[in-house]
């Protein structure tokens, strides 16, 4: 039996001004999303989708806060599991970007701090664990969030532990948004798993948000004004490339986990390496 998720990616344009407009918004395109597609049971909203990504002291707060029991009532109100985009989150004296996910009966059983925040521009502490999570009889899901795109390792880390589906909440707004999308197409032939790029518009980014089978076809692709795409993803298909390969020849994950290589930087502390000195922030 096929193990369907289906999910709504909500590219949504946020107002840097405004949480309440933003909190609005996000409601009204979840209640579009199922009032047209009952089926789908995860949605998704971008990074930062709730107010202007410069302000961080200003914004931060501890979890849990308003917005988060905002997304735990909306979560149950509409039973889907949330990916509620991002936040600024306050612990002591850090602050870090951080994704609270949340379960079909609103409950927040997730947080995740991003792991690589956009150097030397994003000034949040850095988070230290990836997320991953199960959906009741369908699967498991990876999460990190838009810079972490580039690093290749944590979504590697991510399918080590099991996830079929990695969704990343981006708030791009600069001119590499072109080079995005094609990372997110090698993520998932590397990884061969379904990736799930959601970005905002207006003064949350270019769009262009972005879904990904594990062949690394391009299943569906927003433009640049406000909207949301839906699918029904099977993770079955990521168990059949998986099996029979990319393109129906190459099992690049399987040759991963069978030849146990592991490389000087995954034994040794970075600054051994003779290239760290040239390249710090």
């Amino acid at each position: 039996m096929s193990r369907l998720l289906g999910i709504g990616v909500c590219q949504m344009e946020v107002d840097p001004d405004d949480i309440q407009k933003n909190l609005d918004n996000i409601k009204n395109q979840v209640r579009l999303i199922k009032f047209y597609s009952p089926w789908v049971k995860m949605v998704v909203t971008p990074e930062l989708c709730f107010y202007k990504a410069a302000d961080m002291e200003k914004s931060a707060m501890a979890i849990p806060n308003e917005i988060t029991e905002f997304c735990s009532s909306l979560a149950r109100e509409y039973q889907i599991f949330l990916i509620a985009g991002s936040l600024y989150e306050k612990e002591g004296q850090k602050i870090y970007n951080s994704t609270p996910v949340f379960d079909d009966q609103g409950n927040m059983f997730g947080v995740y701090r991003k792991m690589y925040p956009w150097r030397p521009h994003e000034k949040t502490a850095s988070g230290k664990k990836p997320l991953v999570f199960d959906i009741p009889r369908i699967g498991r899901v990876g999460l990190c969030n838009c810079y972490d795109l580039w690093f290749p390792e944590l979504l590697r880390e991510l399918v080590w532990q099991g996830a079929r589906i990695i969704f990343i909440p981006t708030a791009a707004g600069t001119q590499d948004r072109s080079q995005e999308i094609i990372l997110s197409q090698a993520a998932a032939i590397q990884n061969q798993c379904f990736i799930v790029g959601v970005n905002g518009v207006g003064f949350g980014g270019k769009g262009q948000s972005i879904i990904v089978d594990p062949q690394g076809n391009i299943v569906q692709q927003a433009g640049q004004r406000q909207e949301n795409l839906i699918a029904m993803l099977d993770f079955d298909a990521v168990t059949q490339s998986r099996q029979y390969g990319i393109a129906g020849v190459t099992r690049s994950l399987a040759s991963f986990f069978h030849e146990k290589h592991r490389f000087s930087y995954q034994k040794q502390a970075f600054d051994k390496s003779p290239v760290y000195r040239e390249n710090q922030l």
